[in-house]
């Protein structure tokens, strides 16, 4: 997951070729690699790519703040996992 994600993100997102090769830990939102267009071009490759939906509770900030972090919150809502995500 995380790999498809960072291939995604490396080749569409990022401007700065500096940044390249991406770190699954490297902050997304606070290095400008992430801003209210590109997340949104994230989100909806993310819907098509996992056939999930996410709604206005799951766009905030700290949940895209890096690589590692979009995976964990995929994680969280798969099935089985949904009361860790809530409780």
């Amino acid at each position: 997951m995380e790999t498809v994600i960072n291939d995604f993100i490396s080749r569409e997102l990022v401007r700065d070729q500096a940044l390249l090769p991406l770190a699954d830990d490297a902050p997304l939102v606070d290095s400008g690699i992430l801003d209210s267009l590109s997340l949104l071009r994230l989100v909806v490759f993310l819907e098509e790519r996992f056939g999930i939906t996410m709604g206005d509770a799951d766009l905030l900030a700290e949940n895209f703040a890096s690589v590692n972090t979009i995976c964990a919150s995929l994680r969280a809502r798969e099935p089985g996992n949904q009361q860790a995500a809530h409780g």
